[in-house]
């Protein structure tokens, strides 16, 4: 079952969100970019993927490659970022999807705009990351073109690549996901928002909560910590979950005590962690992980991206 949860509907409500100028306090943080232009760094991403059914592994694939970051102009309204791919090693398992991307954004160059605080804004040269991925998509089927699995997942790829909107939200997930912390005042005690999550069975979206945090704040060591966690809220939503089940199922006369026991037992959920630096705002690690445990499904996607010295 596909995920009911979109990747980055976190940011759909980060943008609503405001920042205090008091970036430090005994109980709070704001993650603020205070890049330098010309400024570089270095991070290594651990991408993997696995599917169980009844706790059996179905499939499984981990790639591990480099992001090489450059602020290439800075302004009192934001920031301009090179962000370019390289050194993908080849992915473990089966997992063709994981694949055909590993081999489509080598040597990648993403150029993109931040506001003044380190937030997302757009996407600069789409039109360039199209066609570069398009070039590599078109080099790996003639490399592969044997292989049907392979051909099949590129060719679902492809089809992300035609509107800048698309390559935003489906492509650049590490971008997306890198600057996902900023701008937000995060407080020891928590901060709990309640959202909706489209339904991509087509019913009634999905009542759900954002849980931020301040997990960690070290001063002396130029070290904060926070969390941005996103659940369903299974209470709320279980009529619609419910609904949701009955026409995924097979047995349309399933009883209400096997769905009931679904929902109770279901987890769809995000986990997001970061770690930067309070003097300059450089990320130093990041985890995310999602969750998708539904019935006897369960699918786990993860990123770890640390800051190499």
């Amino acid at each position: 079952m596909k995920s009911v949860l979109s990747f980055f509907s976190i940011l759909l409500f980060l943008n609503s969100v405001s920042f205090s100028q008091n970036r430090i306090t005994d109980t709070s943080a704001t993650c603020i970019a205070f890049w330098n232009n010309k400024d570089t760094r270095v991070y290594q991403i651990k991408h993997s993927k696995e599917k169980l059914e009844s706790g059996i592994q179905k499939s499984f694939a981990e790639g591990f490659y480099e992001a090489h970051l450059r602020v290439i102009d800075s302004s009192e309204t934001g920031f301009t970022i090179e962000w370019i791919y390289k050194n993908f090693r080849t992915s473990l398992g089966s997992e063709h999807t994981l694949n055909s991307l590993n081999t489509i954004m080598e040597g990648l160059k993403i150029v993109y705009k931040t506001d003044d605080v380190g937030m997302f804004t757009e996407l600069v040269n789409w039109e360039e990351v199209r066609d570069f991925a398009i070039a590599n998509y078109e080099k790996a089927v003639a490399a592969k073109a044997q292989n049907k699995e392979f051909v099949a997942a590129l060719n679902q790829i492809k089809s992300i690549f035609q509107t800048k909107e698309n390559i935003e939200t489906l492509l650049i997930k590490e971008v997306q996901l890198f600057h996902a912390p900023y701008g937000i005042e995060y407080f020891t005690s928590g901060t709990v928002i309640e959202t909706q999550l489209a339904n991509v069975t087509g019913g009634l979206p999905f009542p759900a909560t954002i849980t931020l945090k301040l997990d960690e704040l070290n001063v002396p060591v130029d070290k904060c910590m926070v969390s941005l966690i996103q659940r369903i809220d299974k209470g709320k939503a279980g009529p619609i979950i419910a609904a949701m089940l009955k026409k995924l199922s097979s047995n349309p006369i399933e009883s209400e005590a096997e769905i009931n026991k679904q929902i109770k037992d279901m987890e769809i959920s995000d986990l997001n962690q970061f770690t930067y630096h309070l003097n300059s705002g450089w990320l130093g690690r990041i985890f995310f992980t999602r969750t998708s445990n539904v019935g006897k499904f369960k699918q786990t996607e993860t990123y770890e991206i640390t800051e190499k010295n």
